[in-house]
């Protein structure tokens, strides 16, 4: 808080913001806008200035302070700079209380009745400057009848008016309003840029900041100067004007390095267990969910780049150690760049599923799952490529059916002679009988045995559709689809089936029974039954068989327990 000198005591003013104080008053100080500014200099030198201009770009990039300063600099050219009155306007401009500025935000205006109003005015001369200015933020917010109110006026406006419009998103912008302006892209600061105001800013107001922190808050801001000003200001006051890495990690809920590789580590090497582990260490210690989502993303794009592209041409990496660019080629080795790509869309995916999802947390879990699946249905599709036709067609082949046991044919009957009467045939009173045997009924082992014949071929035909099973889920239920890429079947009882999860939590989310009801109903959809689902963990001992009800009732009618 800084006190106002003709204040009375105890009246205080709020402090002005860092990023309002150290906003640009001049081209030169616009940073990473080069390509924009020289144009617009060289135009305000020639005398050759448009009556329309687009500004557009991404949010603090520097839209509007540039929109400001075309406006000072054309109602100033050819003035004397030391006089005070050209002071006065200058500094009326820069602060927005110059009459013949006039800047409002689309956003909130949206009618056409507020259009309306600017173009009565538009006719009418400025007031003590040489152009009237209108400058139109987030000018894509407006509404269609406010476009095309404004669109004459925009084509053929007077000498003395100049519209500068400002938008984030231009593909909501008529092409008829867009044809008529002269269209300026800017882009997002590159973070050696933002590092070097910040350190300036840090100087002029006595912040101490190491480097490291620095680029950590440039690299939060994702090329917004603005944001990235925010922030600093922000931390500079939590911390008594010392700001440190840990401090900056803290404000922004973001884990440490050590974290992020540990993550990327159980997605090369396959383990789910490691990466859940990883994330729940982060979790646990304060991090948020979503910026570890957003620091995989750039921590795989970094990976993908050097996988990718020559190290000459790297130059997103520029502000990275020694010892960073060797863990990055270490990663990138072991990586292919299809798994990179499949882990970037993995982890974006979740970053959106975060912004509707209360359980950030089961987001980046399934995310983790789904690169660790991916990467090992590869490698299997690999091995399968490998295999023989022959052995490919077998493991393709539909279960095997037992076949019913074929009648034997009936025996010959001899001829019915009386003792004594040889040669005399037998009366037709008599007829010869065929008699067909009856099958021979099966022991209790055969009938055991093909209890288990079933079963097997069951528990076969399940595993020869398991990613069909998968697919099917994935339609009703992605994150039970998800789940269940972490398990693998293990039995069919009956009309019970039971499969095995990898990690006890993969069983406890499947459990859930919203995602236990998707995989149901497939299973019956695809076995053509009634089934119930049991689900087991690797980690727990296994069940012994010779306590299953279904074991006991075979074994007590002479059956056996295959092994294997």
């Amino acid at each position: 808080m800084i006190k106002r000198p003709n204040d009375p005591i105890g009246a205080y003013a709020v402090a002005q913001a860092l990023y309002r104080k150290w906003r640009p008053q001049s081209f030169d100080e616009v940073v990473g806008q080069e390509h924009v500014t020289v144009t617009l200099k060289n135009q305000i030198a020639s005398g050759r200035v448009g009556h329309a201009y687009l500004f557009v770009g991404s949010r603090g990039c520097g839209k509007t302070t540039t929109a400001r300063i075309l406006a000072k600099e054309i109602n100033l050219q050819g003035l004397d700079p030391a006089s005070p009155h050209t002071a006065q306007l200058a500094e009326a401009i820069g602060e927005g209380r110059a009459l013949d500025v006039i800047e409002f935000d689309a956003a909130t205006h949206t009618q056409v009745e507020k259009m309306r109003e600017i173009i009565d005015k538009v006719v009418f001369q400025p007031n003590e400057l040489r152009y009237k200015v209108y400058i139109i933020d987030e000018v894509h917010m407006l509404s269609v009848s406010a476009f095309n109110a404004l669109l004459k006026t925009l084509e053929e406006p007077p000498p003395h008016v100049v519209f500068i419009l400002a938008t984030t998103d231009p593909q909501k912008i008529p092409a008829t309003v867009l044809s008529r302006c002269q269209r300026f892209n800017f882009k997002r600061v590159p973070v050696r840029l933002i590092v070097g105001r910040l350190r300036e800013i840090c100087q002029a107001e006595g912040i101490e900041a190491d480097d490291h922190a620095l680029t950590l808050i440039a690299r939060q801001a994702t090329g917004a100067m603005r944001d990235a000003i925010s922030l600093l200001d922000q931390l500079a006051s939590s911390s008594s004007m010392r700001i440190t890495a840990d401090d900056v990690r803290e404000a922004l809920g973001a884990t440490d390095a050590a974290t992020v590789r540990g993550v990327m580590e159980a997605v090369m090497r396959r383990n789910p267990a490691g990466g859940l582990d990883a994330i729940q260490s982060a979790i646990d210690q304060g991090a948020d969910a979503r910026q570890l989502a957003r620091q995989m993303v750039d921590y795989l794009r970094a990976i993908l780049q050097v996988r990718l592209t020559p190290q000459e041409s790297r130059a997103g990496q520029a502000d990275l150690s020694e010892a960073e660019r060797a863990e990055l080629a270490d990663f990138a080795t072991g990586m292919s760049a299809g798994m990179i790509v499949r882990a970037i869309r993995a982890f974006s995916a979740a970053m959106n599923d975060m912004r509707g999802n209360i359980d950030a947390q089961l987001a980046l879990e399934l995310a983790l799952l789904e690169c660790v699946i991916a990467t090992a249905d590869v490698a299997e599709e690999m091995r399968d490529s490998a295999l023989a036709p022959q052995a490919r067609e077998q493991q393709a082949a539909p279960p095997h059916v037992a076949a019913r046991p074929t009648p034997r044919p009936p025996a010959p009957q001899p001829d019915k002679t009386a003792p004594g009467d040889s040669g005399r045939p037998t009366t037709p009173a008599e007829p010869a009988r065929s008699v067909v045997p009856s099958a021979t009924p099966a022991s209790p082992a055969e009938s055991a045995d093909k209890i288990g014949r079933a079963g097997e071929s069951s528990l076969d035909m399940l595993r020869a559709c398991w990613k069909q099973l998968i697919q099917e889920v994935n339609a009703t239920n992605k994150p039970a689809a998800a789940l269940l890429r972490s398990c693998r079947p293990q039995a069919i009882e009956g009309d019970v089936v039971r499969i095995q999860a990898d990690h006890d939590l993969f069983k406890t989310r499947l459990e859930d029974p919203k995602n236990k009801l998707a995989v149901v109903n497939a299973l019956n959809r695809l076995l053509n039954g009634k089934y119930s689902l049991v689900v087991s963990s690797a980690q727990q001992p296994e069940p012994d068989p010779g306590e299953d009800p279904l074991v006991k009732a075979a074994q007590r009618l002479g059956g056996r327990v295959r092994e294997g």
